[in-house]
């Protein structure tokens, strides 16, 4: 299964993401800021009433893709994340995180992904990065998330901003994305491809939207 898309769909990234429910556990969602171009064409991917995926590192775009379908099929995330990783040869170089609309969630960082890398398994929430400044970026995500009001929407752009300000990606950075969906549709669907602030330039569209509104 993921052979067919290792050959194209395959780039480094350094990157931070969070995964996570509405208080409700109606929606779900993920943000995520990278030093690379465009990260949101390749590491978030959500699915209304199925769940969300971030496959970041090495990025291997099926797990994404072929992740979602394995969700929608019946396979809890822990079972979907085992048959992703299995199909394989290059797992060690990826960072992957998955959750579906029943609460579960599931995280893999392989041996070799770039450095500073590693995972924060919340109770309604994931947070992952790699090539990271320093450890502090994926830890304030999670305070921040935690602790912050509104919808998920902003609760997840303000955890992005705290890791930003935390150190963030090495390189800076250069893009951002936020999607957010519920049972039926997606609900937020946010890029900013390029911009020398990517993630306060994401949380600024997603304020002067009606998308922020708690």
């Amino acid at each position: 299964m993921l052979k067919e898309h290792q050959r194209h769909l395959i780039g480094k990234t350094g990157t931070f993401s969070i995964l996570a429910f509405s208080k409700n556990y109606k929606s779900i969602g993920v943000a995520v800021a990278s030093g690379s171009m465009s990260v949101g064409a390749r590491v978030p991917h959500v699915k209304p009433g199925v769940g969300a995926v971030a496959t970041q590192a090495y990025t291997n775009i099926a797990y994404g893709v072929e992740g979602l379908k394995l969700l929608a099929m019946g396979f809890s995330p822990a079972e979907a994340l085992k048959k992703l990783l299995a199909e394989d040869s290059g797992r060690e170089r990826r960072q992957a995180a998955l959750m579906d609309f029943a609460g579960r969630k599931a995280v893999f960082t392989g041996s070799i992904v770039p450095q500073w890398c590693g995972e924060i398994v919340g109770e309604d929430y994931l947070v992952i990065g790699n090539l990271l400044k320093n450890d502090k970026v994926i830890e304030s995500m999670a305070v921040e998330f935690e602790k912050a009001g509104g919808n998920l929407a902003l609760r997840m752009a303000k955890a992005l901003k705290a890791g930003s300000e935390s150190g963030g990606d090495k390189r800076g950075e250069k893009s951002a994305a936020l999607i957010v969906a519920g049972d039926n549709d997606v609900e937020v669907n946010l890029r900013v491809d390029f911009h020398e602030n990517a993630v306060q330039e994401l949380l600024r569209k997603l304020e002067n939207s009606a998308l922020s509104i708690s």
